[in-house]
């Protein structure tokens, strides 16, 4: 990995983004929007549709200039025009939500090994950094490298874009919607990977409308509507706030909505769940109790 800088690695402010300025179909997708990313942290970002939050993304690895506000990633000032791009796209992953139009190459292995043999790797080090990338993804490197692109299954299709940006191996990923269209086990699987490229201080952007990956991915949130925060903080804290999020179109963690739903019909269940796996231990332990009271009147008569 690369050395990494003082906290914090990433700083947005004030940042204001227009679609077409000028004409009569301008669109403001970003309205003076604060977002800080600290070292080795994992943050989500989350919203309704055209909230704003893959504009932001985009802004962060320079897709975007800054058209008014600031940017500073890894000590590089995007509003900077003498800045060299390529420097902040080596440090700053950007995995789309759709691979399938993030890969290009015929073969696999030569997909992932692009963005690295672009910075000048060759021979047995660029092998070898695609070997690496592809076992942190989980995709076993002599069974998949000679793989036709158009033949992966979806899941295999995210870890395979996920890998090319990894090849170059950057200090934060930013993530689109990382696990739509998954099935249930190759959700999980990627979620597993996220979770270990977390725990080796890779930071994490994750922008989603899928509530429990957030819950599990991440440590703070912030929720963009119209294109303005209006809300941020510790992720549980943030959503476990059931009702703003409703009325900002948004759906509660699906551990949140059982838990309250279960409470609402009279069951004594603690309301500080956010995972399923979280709630399933909040049930168990309920039942345990319960369990045990019936015992112990059972042994009173």
């Amino acid at each position: 990995m690369m050395p990494q800088l003082a906290s914090p690695w990433i700083v947005v402010h004030d940042l204001y983004h227009t679609y077409m300025p000028g004409t009569p179909f301008a669109c403001e997708a970003l309205r003076g929007v604060d977002f800080e990313l600290s070292a080795g942290e994992a943050v989500g970002i989350v919203g309704s549709t055209g909230a704003g939050k893959s504009t932001l993304l985009q802004h962060l690895n320079g897709l975007y200039r800054p058209q008014r506000g600031q940017v500073q990633v890894l000590g590089h000032d995007l509003s900077d025009p003498r800045l060299d791009l390529r420097q902040v796209r080596q440090l700053i992953g950007l995995v789309f939500q759709r691979p399938e139009q993030q890969l290009f190459a015929q073969y696999v292995g030569d997909d992932i090994a692009y963005g690295p043999r672009t910075f000048g790797l060759t021979g047995n080090e660029l092998r070898e950094r695609v070997r690496w990338a592809m076992d942190a993804v989980g995709l076993d490197f002599a069974a998949f490298k000679d793989r036709l692109t158009w033949t992966l299954s979806g899941g295999e299709q995210r870890k395979a874009a996920l890998a090319g940006v990894l090849a170059l191996q950057p200090q934060v990923l930013i993530l689109d919607e990382p696990t739509a269209g998954l099935d249930p086990q190759a959700r999980r699987e990627l979620l597993s990977h996220l979770e270990e490229l977390r725990s080796e201080g890779i930071g994490l952007v994750v922008a989603s409308h899928n509530m429990e990956d957030i819950a599990i991915l991440t440590e703070r949130v912030y929720v963009l509507h119209e294109g303005r925060v209006v809300l941020q903080g510790p992720t549980r804290q943030v959503l476990m706030q059931v009702a703003r999020l409703r009325e900002l179109g948004l759906d509660a963690p699906p551990a949140v909505a059982i838990l309250d739903a279960l409470r609402a019909r009279g069951l004594p269940l603690p309301a500080n769940a956010l995972t399923l796996e979280e709630a399933e231990g909040a049930i168990v332990a309920w039942l345990r109790e319960r369990e045990l009271q019936a015992c112990q009147i059972c042994h009173r008569r």
